[in-house]
């Protein structure tokens, strides 16, 4: 992957908090079974991590 603009780690920064409330409302849903529920709980703990990181690019220059 080449150079990437602030412009780009904005959108992508965007995108994981998109994705981050969907899988926080699938919390609320019925997860069929554990497994499920141990999956989405990781994923979202996948997402926060990716959020903490381009949020963290995005200060370096601060």
């Amino acid at each position: 992957m080449g150079y990437m603009t602030e412009s780009d780690v904005i959108h992508l920064l965007n995108e994981s908090k998109k994705e981050l409330d969907r899988l926080t409302a699938k919390r609320t849903m019925d997860l069929s079974n554990s497994i499920s529920y141990i999956e989405n709980e990781l994923e979202i703990q996948r997402i926060k991590g990716k959020i903490t990181a381009y949020e963290y690019v995005l200060n370096v220059d601060e």
